[in-house]
């Protein structure tokens, strides 16, 4: 072979190699997109379980109770094992969680940890806020607030609830009783005695102190015979 002629094979070569590449564009087989590095997107800041517990106290005031209760365990995930009064914020936590409970008769459906609806299940639960809301009381004293929490959680359980309806009657005599849950109950309480006006009182000044009436007021049965 010449050497014009294998500098003339050598650009045939080239050529036809042009050509397949050419073909290959044309046909999509080669990736010419924009090299773009992959940036890792920062980790979400934790929320501050102060910011938490008053979204909890919201929620439980709009009586979405889960979504309190929610909030009050993704601040305190073993909430339940800490200790009135070594904490302020844990304890407002504590109140927070056991007053939905109270609530929410000892089931907080959609909440982890709380939707189980057997009766032993809601017992040990209402229990709890029972002893957590009478740890509260003793630590504020005569506090009508704290009072008032506990009367309610009392009231959750027929063998408390003549304790319940004292504490009730003592600060609705004072003009103490601060929360349309307590008016409730209160006027629930005074059902099983049979007097329609003193329910009417109590659902009247319940109906003041909440935005959502037809949910907390409801009214009960004054036909239950007298004790």
């Amino acid at each position: 072979m010449t050497i014009k002629a294998a500098v003339l094979g050598g650009a045939l070569l080239a050529a036809a190699a042009s050509g397949v590449a050419a073909d290959a564009l044309a046909c999509g087989f080669a990736d010419y997109r924009e090299y773009r590095p992959v940036v890792p997107r920062p980790s979400p800041k934790p929320v501050p379980a102060s910011d938490r517990i008053a979204a909890a106290d919201q929620r439980l005031e709009e009586e979405r109770l889960g979504d309190a209760a929610g909030q009050v365990i993704a601040a305190f995930p073993h909430i339940q094992m800490a200790r009135v009064g070594a904490s302020p914020l844990e304890t407002h936590a504590m109140r927070v969680l056991a007053l939905a409970l109270v609530r929410g008769d000892g089931r907080l459906a959609g909440t982890a940890g709380f939707a189980g609806a057997t009766g032993k299940e809601r017992a040990a639960r209402l229990e709890w806020a029972v002893s957590t809301l009478r740890a509260v009381r003793e630590s504020r004293g005569d506090d009508p607030v704290a009072q008032a929490d506990l009367a309610e959680a009392l009231a959750s359980r027929p063998a408390t609830e003549d304790e319940a309806l004292a504490l009730l009657d003592d600060l609705a005599a004072r003009d103490l009783v601060g929360s349309a849950h307590a008016y409730a109950t209160l006027a629930r309480l005074r059902a099983k005695s049979g007097d329609a006006g003193k329910v009417r009182a109590a659902l009247s000044r319940c109906e003041l102190m909440t935005k959502t009436p037809a949910v907390v007021c409801r009214a009960p049965d004054t036909r239950v015979a007298t004790r």
